[in-house]
């Protein structure tokens, strides 16, 4: 058996909705997003598959749709939404130069949305890192698997120092 992994570093804040502790409030990390690929057999140019494609396909969607964004399940959204735009608005005005938003995209059940030109990342579920494993683990598998690669895992980090914490998903 064949085995690589990519990984990618991002920059993002998440809200727990209900959460008993801290992780209550909206709060960022540093967070790496990996990915585990395999295959018995390697494909005709000597690769599982080319780190380029996993990062393409896979890694680079997740740093569009996460960077510099607030992660929010579409329970909070529903009940937020409204407070979210003009919060946006009057952050996105202290900007000197006004840049237009982006337009909104989906990436395998999340939603890149822009209320008041504030970035946020909509989740189908709220984002701890052991549900965000579960969604990066079947993002990959919906764009890379096939009859010869499979996904061996995904793995989140949360922290990455001083210490790690670290979430991961992989089928039985």
């Amino acid at each position: 058996m064949y085995k690589i992994l990519k990984s990618i570093d991002i920059d993002f804040a998440h809200h727990i909705r209900g959460h008993q502790g801290a992780c209550i409030n909206i709060h960022g990390h540093t967070w790496k997003f990996e990915v585990g690929v395999q295959a018995k057999e390697l494909n005709e140019d000597g690769f599982v598959v080319d780190f380029s494609k996993l990062k393409k396909s896979v890694l680079m969607p997740c740093h569009q749709l996460l960077d510099h964004a607030l992660a929010i399940g579409e329970t909070s959204i529903s009940e937020i939404g409204e407070f979210l735009s003009p919060m946006g608005e009057k952050l996105v005005a202290t900007r000197a130069d006004a840049k237009p938003t982006p337009d909104n995209w989906e990436f395998h059940g999340a939603k890149g949305v822009y209320p008041g030109g504030m970035k946020v990342a909509v989740f189908p579920f709220s984002p701890t890192s052991e549900k965000l494993a579960r969604w990066l683990y079947d993002a990959a598998s919906a764009e890379l698997a096939d009859d010869r690669v499979q996904i061996s895992f995904a793995r989140i980090y949360e922290t990455l120092h001083p210490v790690q914490a670290v979430a991961e998903y992989w089928p039985e």
